[in-house]
C-alpha cells in the first residue's frame, strides 16, 4: 500500500448533525459551532490549492449536501479583500444549515441520520477516488451533539468496516452528552480521533478542530496525537437494540441476540437445540439428579 506523501491532495468530507433538538440541551449554539466549523474548513482549503471538500449536513428527517451545491444560487460580491471561495463555502454552509433547521418544524426529539450521512460520504468518496488520475487521500469529520441510535448499528457498523477497507479515517468531535459508543468504535477502528469538545469554553471547538483534525495523513505520522484509551467495543443486539456484554451469534449471518429464539431475524436459519454434557456433569447426575446440564446453540 502506498505511503502519503507530503504533495498529496485530500479530500474532506464533513458531516453536521444539525438537530435542533440536540443542540437546544447543548452549552454551545449550533450557529456559533457552526461558524467555527467554516473557519476550520477554511483554513483546510487554504493548505493546498487542491484540496477537495464535501459538506453533509444530518438532520432526524434527511441528510443534505450542503456543499458542493448549485453556485448560481449565490449573488456576485466584489471583493478584493474575501478570497472568492471561501466566500463561496461561508454562504453555501451556513445558508443550507439554516434551511435545515427550519424544516424541522416538530420539536421531536430524534436521533440524527448519521449513519446514511456516513454512507453518503463513502459513496462519493469511492466515486471522487475513481475517476481522479492521482492518489487522493480522504478523511470524514462527524461533529456530533446526539446520542447513540441502536437502531442504526447495523448500518452504522457497515459503514464503519467499508470506511476501513477504504483507508478513510474518520475524526469524530462529539460536542454535547455521553461518550457516543458507536462513533468511539468508528474513530479507533478507522485510525482516526475521538475528542470530547469542552463545550464550557466556547473557543474550544475552533482549537480542537485547528490542532487535531487539521493534519492530513502525513503529518500524522509525524505528530503525537491524542490517544482513545477507554474505548466500549460493547456490540448491540439486532432483536431489541440494547447494548450486551454476553450474547448469542448465529454462525449463518452474525447476527447478535440478547436472548435465545428458534429462528434468526436476520437470515431466517432455523436453530437446533441439543443439550451437551460433559464427563464431569454426567458423574455428578448420577449423585444429584436435580443438576442442570449446560445447552449449545448449533446451526442446522
Amino acid at each position: 500500500m502506498a505511503e502519503p506523501q507530503e504533495s498529496d491532495s485530500s479530500l474532506l468530507v464533513v458531516v453536521l448533525d444539525v438537530n435542533a433538538s440536540a443542540w437546544a440541551r447543548s452549552p454551545l449554539s449550533l450557529d456559533k459551532a457552526v461558524q467555527q466549523m467554516v473557519i476550520f474548513i477554511n483554513a483546510y482549503l487554504a493548505l493546498n490549492s487542491e484540496n477537495r471538500l464535501v459538506v453533509i449536513g444530518a438532520s432526524h428527517k434527511e441528510c443534505r449536501y450542503l456543499f458542493p451545491s448549485d453556485p448560481s444560487s449565490i449573488p456576485p460580491m466584489h471583493d478584493i479583500q474575501v478570497y472568492e471561495q471561501f466566500r463561496v463555502v461561508d454562504v453555501k454552509v451556513l445558508s443550507g444549515v439554516h434551511e435545515m433547521i427550519a424544516s424541522e418544524m416538530d420539536d421531536e426529539d430524534q436521533q440524527s441520520l448519521i449513519s446514511r450521512a456516513l454512507s453518503m460520504s463513502l459513496c462519493h468518496i469511492h466515486r471522487v477516488s475513481e475517476s481522479s488520475i492521482s492518489k487522493i487521500w480522504s478523511r470524514i469529520l462527524v461533529l456530533s451533539a446526539g446520542q447513540d441510535s441502536p437502531h442504526s448499528y447495523i448500518p452504522l457498523m457497515n459503514s464503519i468496516f467499508a470506511a476501513q477497507k477504504m483507508s478513510v479515517l474518520i475524526d469524530i468531535c462529539k460536542v454535547y452528552g455521553p461518550d457516543s459508543v458507536f462513533l468511539q468504535q468508528a474513530a479507533e477502528i478507522t485510525g482516526g480521533n475521538y475528542l470530547k469538545v469542552d463545550t464550557n469554553n466556547e473557543a474550544s471547538l475552533l482549537q480542537t478542530l485547528m490542532f487535531t483534525c487539521l493534519p492530513d495523513q502525513y503529518t500524522r505520522g509525524i505528530l503525537n496525537a491524542p490517544g482513545n484509551e477507554l474505548i466500549d467495543f460493547r456490540a448491540t443486539c439486532f432483536c431489541h437494540k440494547r447494548v450486551i456484554d454476553i450474547g448469542y451469534v448465529c454462525s449463518v449471518c452474525l447476527s447478535i441476540f440478547c436472548q435465545t429464539a428458534p429462528v434468526c431475524s436476520t437470515c431466517d436459519t432455523k436453530f437446533s437445540f441439543r443439550l451437551a454434557k460433559s464427563d464431569s456433569s454426567q458423574s455428578t447426575d448420577k449423585h444429584s439428579p436435580g443438576s442442570s446440564a449446560m445447552s449449545s446453540l448449533t446451526i442446522k
